[in-house]
């Protein structure tokens, strides 16, 4: 029995805490600084009293910065950030800020100026909204010394909202900085449950990567390209996600009760993050490809796809490149060194959605410290591929199943197939996104290991694409004939 099954409610931040501490090396790991979780009805509406409790006694009529987005959000009939700026002008002067154009707003340096410049001389912040207001927000809030922060969360899209980071945009390419934890986590299910089907469908393919990147992470700690590893979080986030197939039945059609566990797992999942220090954790393969997608339709100008939904589609192609690779190994497959002007190779995969180059030039300067870091690596990352059954027994639990992640996916009624993430998702850039994912960042995946294997030919990444489809096909057929 893990320390963490002992945790009945995920909102007991100090039995979370506890539990850390009895944990396995919790030195090596990041304070949680969260302080208060709650995942509760009307929970919104909680934010004048958690906001009165972080300001310093006698301060008088303090000034709140309100950031939110311009997309519209209701609580019943009424509008929420409308409701939440009424509650908090009761007792503070609201000084509101509304970022971006309704559907249209990125974590990039327009985004992350305004709001620093929104909340400058205020003493506290309040934002309400997505996952995207909520990564802006704890940048904000840290450039201007850390001023008290509270985020009221109004879908399960993300795990972003009870973490330390945020993802963010540089020259186009998705980057993951260090911000801060937020104080306060407001989990409104009232609005959670109402929310768009399709946010809380992304949350269900974003907790996907939980039963894939673990390996990832395992593999670069072997590599000895991330010394971050550690068992607590990946144990942590497995005790609380459980089998998604038993509960994520239902939140395709937005019942509460599996919609709320969502809401508690992918609290966790943030929480987990940040104390690993690191968001490999939860970011592997299949982040990448998201990550991808969205850099191309960032440069194309279209609209970008939910990050969750393309990673739960793309979680099912990182599995079955494990599948892959133990399938090589087995084979005695010879290994080939990879050969040529790798820089050329990088920018001129990024040159397809950015030919200015300067996306290319981004992404070199990523993985050209990955490779160097690989190149000296105390032994060869390749000498696991000598015993397929010894690495196969070393991963455990944390060996990805492909079919697993597809019927989770078929029973939440969470996108499944290339073809639910958006006709801007073709074909062509799908497998461009795969076969390049790992050029787009300072992060090792099994990708890399193929790749250095030379088992990553244009005849390897269609076979992975095959055998995530047949997982695909599968899943579906099933949810048909249950």
């Amino acid at each position: 029995m893990s320390a963490f099954s002992r945790i009945a409610d995920p909102t007991d931040l100090d039995a979370v805490r506890a539990a850390i501490a009895s944990a396995e090396r919790p030195e090596d790991l990041v304070p949680l600084g969260l302080r208060t979780l709650v995942i509760a009805p009307d929970a919104a509406f909680l934010a004048p009293a958690h906001v009165r409790t972080l300001l310093p006694a006698g301060i008088g009529r303090a000034t709140v910065a309100l950031l939110v987005d311009a997309t519209r959000i209701l609580s019943g009939e009424a509008d929420l950030k409308e409701a939440v700026h009424r509650a908090l002008e009761e007792e503070f002067v609201v000084a509101p800020t509304v970022l971006g154009e309704p559907g249209h707003l990125h974590v990039d340096d327009v985004a992350l100026d305004s709001a620093t410049a929104a909340v400058a001389g205020t003493d506290a912040v309040v934002a309400v909204g997505s996952g995207t207001i909520s990564d802006i927000a704890k940048v904000a809030s840290a450039r201007a010394g850390g001023i008290p922060l509270v985020i009221v969360q109004t879908a399960a899209s993300v795990d972003g909202f009870t973490d330390n980071v945020s993802v963010v945009l540089r020259s186009g390419a998705k980057r993951t900085i260090d911000s801060r934890w937020p104080d306060v986590v407001l989990a409104d299910t009232t609005v959670i449950a109402t929310a768009p089907v399709e946010l809380n469908a992304s949350g269900f393919g974003e907790l996907q990567s939980l039963f894939t990147a673990p390996a990832d992470w395992w593999l670069a700690a072997q590599v000895g390209t991330d010394a971050s590893f550690h068992t607590t979080p990946r144990d942590l986030l497995r005790e609380f996600a459980g089998d998604p197939t038993e509960w994520g039945a239902g939140l395709g059609d937005g019942q509460a009760r599996p919609v709320e566990q969502l809401t508690r797992v992918l609290a966790i999942r943030g929480i987990g993050t940040g104390i690993a220090g690191s968001t490999a954790c939860l970011s592997g393969v299949e982040h990448l490809v998201s990550h991808m997608l969205d850099m191309d339709a960032v440069a194309r100008g279209v609209d970008v796809g939910l990050h969750g939904a393309q990673v739960g589609v793309a979680s099912v192609v990182a599995a079955a490149a494990w599948d892959h690779l133990f399938a090589e190994a087995r084979a005695g497959r010879d290994v080939v060194p990879r050969v040529g002007d790798e820089e050329a190779t990088v920018r001129a995969a990024f040159a397809v959605c950015d030919p200015s180059g300067a996306l290319g030039a981004e992404c070199w300067r990523d993985y050209s410290a990955k490779r160097a870091a690989w190149a000296a690596a105390p032994t060869d990352p390749l000498d696991l591929l000598a015993d397929p059954a010894a690495l196969e027994e070393r991963l455990g639990e944390m060996r990805p199943d492909r079919e697993a992640i597809a019927r989770a996916l078929a029973v939440a009624g969470a996108p499944l197939r290339r073809e639910d993430l958006g006709l801007h998702v073709t074909p062509e850039i799908w497998r461009w996104a795969v076969a390049n994912c790992l050029y787009m960042r300072n992060r090792v995946t099994v990708i890399d290991l193929l790749a250095a294997a030379g088992w990553w030919t244009e005849a390897d990444v269609d076979a992975v694409l095959a055998l995530a489809d047949n997982a695909v096909r599968a899943a579906a057929a099933r949810e048909v004939t249950a």
